[in-house]
């Protein structure tokens, strides 16, 4: 029998990359996140970003945040708060970083 889907997979992942309740597992919040954001999930896009802006269970990597914030403002181009994440991050980048960022984000 598979184990059952959690219904909100980003609230999970949560739990286990900032250790909410349980031992911190990057792994295992990985594991529940980047499927969720594959599929277009814009929170878990957000979250992605989130983590390689910080370098939190991933190496700190600008450009690839700001793939996932720009995916996540294509699903909810209304989200002020992605904008204003994609704008700071757009200004830490170094020129070579920006130009990585724009083809990622093709």
């Amino acid at each position: 029998m598979k184990p059952a889907k959690p219904a909100d997979p980003v609230a999970e992942a949560q739990k286990y990359i900032y250790g909410k309740g349980v031992r911190q597992d990057c792994d295992r919040g990985l594991r529940l996140l980047k499927p969720a954001a594959d599929q277009s999930n814009a929170k878990a896009m957000i979250e992605m970003g989130a983590l390689y802006s910080a370098g939190l269970c991933t190496p700190r990597d600008l450009p690839t945040a700001y793939r996932w914030f720009a995916l996540a403002l294509r699903k909810d181009p209304d989200n002020r708060s992605v904008q204003a994440d994609l704008q700071k991050l757009w200004g830490e980048m170094t020129q070579p970083e920006r130009q990585l960022a724009i083809r990622l984000s093709q």
